[in-house]
């Protein structure tokens, strides 16, 4: 059986200031995750947020 790739995307943000980098890593290890840890997490709970206040439709899409 052929192994099927997940469905995963890349994100590269530029122009973020190395002060804010900074305090994001600090923020995710202080919480004991990596930084892309972190920052799926929020990204996630963001967008969550939104579908439960009706301003992105709920559901994959």
């Amino acid at each position: 059986m052929a192994k099927t790739k997940p469905d995963l995307t890349t994100f590269y943000v530029r122009g973020t200031s190395r002060e804010i980098a900074r305090k994001l890593k600090a923020a995710a290890a202080l919480q004991g995750k990596s930084l892309t840890a972190y920052l799926k997490e929020l990204f996630e709970g963001h967008v969550t947020e939104l579908e439960r206040k009706g301003v992105l439709p709920k559901g994959k899409g």
